[in-house]
């Protein structure tokens, strides 16, 4: 029986089929004796395949078979090449790939059954899961908080991205700005609707928690349910869902009364509610303030019921990247690397001589070195803001539905945005990039260090970044002067290892060598009294004793910790492409950057300055990552395969647009659909203060954000202060302060 709306149509011949994860209807014959199935012969199928197409084109059915005589199917349909009558040549019959599509085009009128089945479709393909019992804890003023655990699936490539692409690909160098820009997205799960191919797209998980508070026996009675052993991770997700039902005041899931968190970075997960983020009171943290302070609102003057804390694409326990996950998934990618202990390449058993075999492997190297900088490239800011939007559409409408009218609860309950969200440094150009890609972008914006330098050139960015970064350095040394003798002496007994044939090698694998070290001035860009105290104690805990020159394994152990490149490459990976907005490749700007300062003053040159009759102190490096890393520093760096994958994301051109500057201003002044207030740190080592300052004049982008500007806190002012400043800036935001005055 074939359903069209309220129409039944009966026929003797109906199979549904699954092929690539598409709901397809086929036909076949069935026929019963004592219980078992008998399959038709293939003349048979194309012969009735004819009849039931006329039958498919009365009713605007969509039925997988051979060329249709009805033009509404006909679209859908391979032509045969060879303008011969064929038999059908499908999966079930044949085990092969199936001929013929069995999507409407878009263009298709659908039937109202055909849209209940893809609302079907796209329940199943988000794949909701609540992955772990919840956990609640204890909170400030006997208050208790619920924490869970989701999972869902994504599209690894969301449609209008891949859109855009496409687009991009198509473009040439003289394009106009007008042809590059960003078409803000209505609707993240538009296509998943009115396109049955849009489900092919593969999936990728990712990870997000709620936390809320549990301020009731209802509240308590819910997290009760949740914690039954007995439930799968999906049946978890839809009882969580049936929280408030019944109560129109207290729905389920309100995006308006939601707050986001994006996570700076970019490539290392969020932090986790209680562990990594405080709520023992409502001025612990800024989570804190928002759930427990009262003095956080959303636009509607509601308090806010929850905080999704999400690890982006790639990070933390979504869909991770790592080197065993890559070599996984393009394992051509690492043929030419060395076999841990065997000390011979990869593809011997190819057989012929050493120059032939490997060009054969360099050639499927660079196959896959290119599906690899591909699949890289979609775990950006445009990739990571859809996703939010993916999970914010899910929780508002988890079960989707179609109504008699053959409209689906999105459309038929309007834009629902994220009431708030806040981006914290990377999570704050997320957030600029959200404003610039999506029509209907969160309705309060914080920004806290997290101005993108948008309109400024990928080198600039990085040789204004080492000025900041040797202004921080003497900060250091000043703190603790002591250091500049022992900083020193590192540097000197690692660049001998260096130059002899006996390199320090970490308990990682890496070789710690003397630009190595020098990377811990990373953590240069937070406060005084936390940062540069645990640097102060890194760099004291390098030798046996005071008077030895004998490297500590405890400090070997300890830098390995303090440098996680291994364990989160998407840092080393993506980092510059963090700048890079549309056409131009990054080239390792920051090495040229650096190069480029030595050879113009020497306190840049680390070999210089680190000699005992030299009065320069040895500055540190900040936040920047350099091509060595990939050449044997970092072991899970290293080798041909993630070099070259480093090597070709450094030299890619072609860059889909991060930000949009109309977009922003018709969100933020034109329109108002959003309202955005910003911590912006004087002293900030890791975000230009002048480059945000230009972008928030009046005519500019952010002209709509208004500012804090404070030297009190450094780039951790969220997490040295959080509290008092999201209380800040949610007063700036709804001008119960005036700040700026």
């Amino acid at each position: 029986t074939i359903y069209h709306g309220d129409k039944t149509i009966q026929s003797n011949w109906a199979m549904v089929s699954y092929h690539r994860h598409r709901a397809l209807i086929a036909l076949f014959s069935l026929t019963t004796r004592a219980g078992a199935f008998s399959a038709p012969s293939t003349s048979a199928v194309a012969a009735h395949f004819k009849r039931s197409n006329n039958l498919a084109a009365r009713h605007h059915l969509f039925i997988r078979g051979g060329a249709s005589t009805s033009s509404t199917t006909s679209s859908i349909h391979n032509s045969n090449t060879n303008g011969e009558e064929e038999e059908p040549r499908t999966g079930w019959l044949h085990n092969t790939e199936p001929k013929y599509a069995s999507y409407p085009t878009s263009s298709a009128p659908l039937s109202l059954a055909m849209k209940r089945l893809m609302a079907d479709k796209m329940q199943k393909y988000r794949n909701h899961r609540i992955i772990t019992p919840p956990a609640a804890h204890p909170c400030g003023d006997a208050n208790r908080i619920m924490v869970t655990e989701h999972k869902i699936s994504i599209p690894l490539t969301h449609p209008d991205l891949k859109a855009a692409i496409m687009n991009n690909e198509q473009l040439s160098s003289t394009a106009s700005e007008e042809q590059r820009r960003i078409v803000p997205v209505e609707r993240i799960d538009g296509a998943f609707l009115t396109n049955n191919e849009a489900f092919d797209e593969p999936t990728i998980d990712v990870y997000f928690t709620i936390t809320e508070l549990l301020s009731n026996a209802q509240d308590e009675a819910h997290f009760h349910a949740l914690q039954n052993p007995n439930l799968s991770p999906s049946q978890r997700a839809t009882v969580y869902f049936q929280k408030g039902s019944n109560d129109d005041d207290d729905s389920s899931i309100d995006p308006s009364r939601m707050m986001l968190y994006l996570q700076g970075g970019p490539g290392f997960g969020c932090a986790s509610p209680v562990l990594g983020l405080s709520l023992a009171s409502s001025s612990s943290s800024w989570a804190a303030a928002v759930l427990l302070g009262g003095k956080v609102s959303n636009a509607d003057g509601k308090s806010f019921q929850r905080i999704v804390l999400m690890d982006q694409r790639g990070t933390g326990r979504s869909s991770a990247i790592c080197k065993q996950q890559l070599v996984k998934m393009f394992p051509d990618l690492f043929l030419l690397d060395k076999k841990e202990g065997e000390g011979k390449v990869v593809g011997e058993e190819f057989g012929g001589d050493s120059d032939a075999r490997t060009m054969l492997l360099q050639a499927r190297q660079q196959k896959a070195l290119k599906e690899a900088t591909d699949y890289l490239s979609l775990f950006r800011a445009d990739s990571i803001v859809r996703d939010a939007e993916w999970i914010r559409e899910s929780l508002a409408n988890p079960f989707p539905s179609v109504n008699d009218d053959g409209n689906d609860d999105a459309a038929v309950n309007g834009p629902q945005p994220w009431g708030g969200a806040l981006g914290q440094s990377f999570g704050g150009f997320c957030l600029m990039t959200y404003l610039s890609s999506i029509q209907n972008p969160p309705e309060l914006v914080y920004f806290t260090g997290g101005i993108a330098p948008m309109n400024t050139p990928v080198r600039e960015v990085y040789d204004r970044l080492w000025l900041r970064v040797r202004e921080r350095s003497w900060k250091y040394y000043e703190q603790y002067p002591g250091d500049v003798a022992t900083v020193k002496k590192i540097v000197r007994k690692l660049l001998a290892h260096e130059n002899s044939a006996d390199p320090i090698i970490l308990p990682s694998g890496g070789i710690l060598t003397a630009r190595r070290f020098l990377q811990v001035g990373l953590a240069l860009g937070g406060s005084p009294g936390t940062s540069f105290a645990n640097m102060h104690s890194v760099i004291n805990s390098a030798f046996v004793d005071e008077d030895s020159d004998e490297i500590s394994n405890a400090f070997l152990k300890t830098i390995d910790y303090e440098q996680s490149f291994d364990d989160a490459p998407l840092y080393f990976l993506l980092h510059e492409s963090i700048y890079a907005d549309g056409e131009g490749a990054t080239q390792w700007a920051a090495n040229q950057s650096y190069e480029s300062h030595v050879e113009a003053n020497s306190e840049f040159d680390y070999r210089v300055t680190s000699e005992e009759d030299n009065s320069n102190p040895t500055l540190f490096f900040g936040e920047m990552v350099f091509p060595f890393m990939a050449h044997g520093d970092f072991s899970e760096l290293s080798n041909s395969g993630m070099r070259t994958l480093s090597e070709a994301l450094a030299e890619k051109s072609d860059w889909l647009p991060l930000f949009d500057e109309t977009n922003m201003r018709t969100a933020l002044v034109h329109k108002k659909k959003s309202r955005a207030a910003a911590a912006c740190y004087y002293d900030d080592m890791y975000v230009d203060f002048e480059c945000a300052m230009k972008l928030v004049q009046r005519g500019c982008p952010l002209e709509g954000v208004k500012v804090y500007v404070t030297n009190e806190y450094q780039h951790s002012g969220l997490r040295d202060d959080g509290a008092n400043i999201i209380n800040k800036l949610a007063a700036m935001s709804k001008n119960r302060l005036h700040v700026p005055s």
